[in-house]
């Protein structure tokens, strides 16, 4: 862990309040924009700042036009430092000194200090301050706006996480940006192949800076993946499905908890493959159906002929509806015993892929060709393929 130290400037500098015993404080100070220093990290920040969100884009367009009225403005700055000391200069400023930790980079579960909230501001100001800037923008007078700064001093690591929570709740935060923020996923990461991981975001805006990066997905759809397989929870004996990783994805992500998980995780490559298969046998088939009728995929709702991407990166030239992708990857968790596929998954796949696709199709048909939606939310459509395979087996 290393330790930074940063001394600034301050228009005033107060002590707003400390806990009885002195551990923890929170300070208040009014800086000159100038004074803010840069490279301050984000770690315990639940959200990336974008400065193509609205927020950020009025932003800048005052320290542009009114820099003057900017501390009139902004909610300002909150940072968390690990101790912070100001005293009286000469003409009436304050010098502060305070110190934060920043993490290794081996340091992974440590969220470190630094901005907390108002990363939107932060990075505006760096931007309007320090940034490259585009052909006709300026902000020549942005030096001379002020900004307001909240310093949480002495916070506990494990408290970093919940200020943080509560103090973004302000502006709606996804659950599972939250959840990141309080290490829930890290067990997902460790399966999550490293190639992957760039077309996965864990909270928003991750990545908005990477133009190169595709990161249409989020760690919603690995859970909704992991739960598609999960056995534990949606116990086919039992006639239980996982209907809810198409109907209440948010409830997955509420009443996560990894042990839930934790056959099924080590699998998350190969769940990631079938995915890719039943994609395969969508093209094979699109347009026919083992008995014979035709089916347009394309024309289906929900679907299109439009090229998708999956989490793997693999390029499709259709996009297929989830209800018509789901149920078949999830018919596949009863050959999974004690975390481990009961034969290698390319046997698996070619014995069950296509009929469970085709047989997908079928039920389509049978039930009326309705909506995607409706089809989804069949308890029918699920135990149908489910069933498909488990009449295979005896003692699975």
């Amino acid at each position: 862990m290393k330790t930074k130290q940063i001394q600034i400037v301050a228009k005033s500098a107060c002590r707003v309040f400390q806990d009885e015993d002195r551990g923890r404080q929170i300070w208040s100070l009014t800086l000159p924009t100038a004074e803010l220093p840069q490279g301050l990290p984000y770690g315990p920040n639940a959200r990336n700042a974008d400065l193509s969100a609205k927020p950020a884009k009025a932003m800048l367009e005052t320290l542009q036009i009114e820099p003057e009225n900017f501390i009139y403005y902004n909610n300002g700055i909150m940072l968390v430092v690990n101790a912070l000391a100001a005293k009286r200069v000469e003409g009436g400023d304050f010098l502060v000194k305070f110190e934060y930790f920043e993490p290794d980079l081996e340091e992974e579960d440590f969220l470190g200090h630094g901005v907390l909230n108002g990363g939107h501001t932060y990075k505006a100001l760096m931007h309007a301050l320090h940034g490259e800037h585009k052909r006709g923008e300026s902000y020549p007078n942005a030096d001379k706006a002020y900004v307001q700064v909240v310093v949480a001093v002495g916070i506990e690591e494990e408290q970093v996480s919940s200020i943080s929570r509560a103090r973004n709740l302000s502006k709606a935060v996804p659950d599972y940006a939250l959840k990141n923020l309080e290490g829930e996923w890290q067990a997902i990461e460790q399966y999550l192949p490293q190639e992957f991981r760039k077309n996965v975001i864990f909270k928003p805006d991750e990545f908005q800076e990477d133009a190169d990066v595709f990161s249409e997905y989020t760690v919603v759809d690995l859970v909704q993946r992991l739960a598609l397989f999960n056995n534990r929870l949606f116990d086919f004996r039992k006639d239980r499905h996982p209907i809810t990783a198409y109907t209440g994805k948010g409830t997955l992500i509420r009443k996560w908890n990894s042990s839930d998980y934790s056959e099924i995780l080590p699998l998350l490559t190969d769940i990631l493959w079938f995915e890719e298969k039943v994609m395969e046998a969508h093209e094979k088939l699109n347009g026919k159906s083992s008995t014979g009728g035709k089916i347009v995929i394309s024309k289906v709702s929900g679907c299109s002929n439009k090229p998708c991407q999956l989490i793997t990166g693999r390029k499709y030239n259709l996009t297929v509806a989830p209800p018509f992708v789901m149920p078949v990857l999830a018919a596949f968790r009863i050959v999974i015993k004690d975390g481990e596929w009961i034969e290698p998954k390319e046997e698996l796949w070619e014995k069950y892929g296509l009929m469970l696709v085709s047989r997908l199709w079928e039920s389509y048909k049978t039930e009326g060709r309705s909506s995607a939606a409706v089809f989804g939310r069949s308890k029918s459509t699920w135990s149908t393929l489910t069933n498909a395979i488990a009449m295979q087996f005896i003692n699975i």
